[in-house]
């Protein structure tokens, strides 16, 4: 078995919206931990979202949730692992968005609001099987200080997300990172607190060493599970800047990137 440690990100890596996991997926994953493996989801959903799917599929262990913001237990919820951004950046993040004209989203202490109520929020719902609240000032929210916020996000048109990404990018000069998760989804987290930082974290608690994981993404939420030392996988329809970056790409999200990669590696 050449990987230890295999991490998957959810959507259109392992599964899709709102919930599916195809089921000779789980079944190699059950014959990988079997064999000694440890399987791990790696997400940019928040933990009360990710937690219900895996455990529908009967799938144990620790999950990565809110982009590494948060490492929590599938069944219990006990974590063992949490950060945010800090209180003072994030409100000065969601009111430059709202000068901007974005509806802001905001996922705090593993809850869920908006700025206001949009169609793109209600799809948001759905995705995540998630019930969130319109609260107008969150930055005055935020600033109140008795929050932890995860991350803050903006949905969109697909062709817009691009130019979201450079102008937010420049504007916080590396303080927050700023990227997306989905083709219409932007996300702001903190760069101390991503799916690499919380891999590595993660995997060290179980004793693995970087090069035995293999960490397979598709959008640029991933981006960081290529500058840890693990064997990155790109799936094959994933982001072209993390195709580029990856050791590997894999094969597209129909074809079970993830099956795909436990035959050729683990099993």
């Amino acid at each position: 078995m050449k990987f230890k440690m295999v991490v998957a990100d959810f959507d259109w890596t392992l599964g899709c919206a709102p919930g599916v996991i195809e089921q000779s997926t789980i079944e190699a994953i059950r014959r990988y931990e079997e064999k000694g493996g440890i399987f791990t989801v790696c997400t940019g959903r928040l933990y009360s979202s990710i937690s219900q799917i895996l455990r529908k599929y009967g799938l144990h262990g620790k999950v990565i949730a809110c982009q590494g913001a948060i490492i929590a237990d599938i069944d219990t919820g006990e974590r063992l692992y949490t950060d945010g951004i800090d209180s003072a950046l994030a409100a000065k993040a969601v009111r430059k968005l709202r000068e901007d004209g974005h509806t802001v989203l905001l996922d705090y202490d593993d809850r869920l609001c908006f700025s206001s109520r949009t169609p793109y929020t209600d799809a948001y719902e759905r995705l995540t099987g998630l019930q969130g609240y319109v609260r107008e000032d969150l930055a005055g929210f935020i600033e109140e200080g008795r929050v932890v916020v995860q991350k803050i996000m903006v949905m969109c048109e697909t062709e817009r997300i691009a130019g979201i990404l450079k102008t937010y990018n420049d504007y916080f000069g590396g303080k927050l990172l700023v990227n997306s998760g989905s083709k219409n989804l932007v996300e702001i987290v903190n760069p101390a607190c991503s799916k690499g930082v919380s891999t590595l974290f993660l995997a060290k608690k179980y004793g693995v060493k970087p090069e035995e994981v293999l960490a397979v993404g598709d959008s640029t939420n991933d981006l960081s599970l290529t500058e840890k030392g693990f064997y990155s996988v790109a799936v094959g329809d994933g982001s072209d800047a993390l195709k580029a970056a990856a050791n590997e790409i894999t094969v597209p999200f129909a074809e079970k990137p993830v099956e795909t990669l436990l035959k050729k590696y683990c099993l």
